[in-house]
């Protein structure tokens, strides 16, 4: 089978009135900026960063790191076409969906870096967040009992409520299992809505809290104040289907 060949089922989430009839499919490359306004809408900059031209950027950047690890993905959307949420996952072995994105990543890495903001960012994630994501996983040696990653895991602030969460999550659960993964795992952080992934049956394996770690701060004042966590996910486990609360805020895989 290939990188993205999974069966994308395409259940109706239960409708109600002014509600969008939304589909699903894999993500193509022309997706790409879709992606990455949404990601800016639902994970805005900082302030002094937010609503100026070095935004979009960010959120281009983290939209590439993602998909340039990912084998597998899923994108719903409207019937009038408009994006409205996105799973991207990587299994073991299988090739990645878009040789192209590292060339892409590091093409706004560099206008990043001719910024002083996007500068301090880059430097916040790639010697801060990404190596500490790093570390988590050595610590609980998580790579050497799961089979896939949960990349991104992002829906439309627009849509809440309407299903889209529900069919994302179900969606990536049963083409995981239809390759044969037994489990997989993810990053995520106090900046998203980590306890759906508690409500889902999911068990939290590593943690990194800020506040022991007042040294973090020093890479980039008032940037470094998320706690991180890793959560393992056992798709023998029943509580995985579980039905997807659209009151929750966003949740976000990494």
């Amino acid at each position: 089978m290939g990188a993205n060949s999974q069966p994308h089922t395409n259940p109706t989430p239960a409708r109600t009135a002014g509600t969008p009839a939304v589909s699903y499919r894999p993500m193509e490359w022309s997706d790409l900026d879709a992606v990455a306004t949404c990601f800016d809408r639902v994970w805005p900059q900082r302030e002094g960063i937010a609503g100026t031209p070095v935004a979009p950027l960010i959120a281009r950047y983290l939209t590439l790191h993602y998909l340039e690890q990912s084998t597998w993905s899923n994108v719903a959307q409207t019937s009038a076409g408009e994006f409205v949420g996105i799973t991207l996952a990587r299994v073991v072995g299988r090739p990645a969906l878009f040789p192209q994105a590292h060339g892409a990543l590091m093409s706004v890495r560099a206008g990043l870096l001719t910024d002083p903001r996007g500068a301090r960012v880059i430097e916040t994630l790639e010697d801060g967040f990404f190596v500490r994501e790093g570390i988590l996983e050595e610590d609980s040696d998580i790579t050497a009992t799961t089979q896939a990653e949960l990349e991104l895991f992002m829906v439309n602030p627009g849509v809440r409520g309407a299903g889209v969460g529900g069919a994302l999550w179900r969606q990536l659960l049963a083409a995981l299992r239809s390759v044969d993964v037994r489990a997989f795992f993810l990053h995520t952080d106090s900046s998203c809505d980590y306890g759906f992934y508690d409500h889902k049956g999911l068990i939290r394996v590593a943690e990194r809290i800020a506040a022991d770690h007042p040294e973090d701060a020093n890479l980039a004042p008032g940037m470094n104040t998320d706690d991180q966590f890793i959560y393992r996910a056992d798709l023998a486990g029943t509580a995985l289907g579980g039905a997807f609360d659209g009151a929750q805020g966003e949740v976000c895989g990494a």
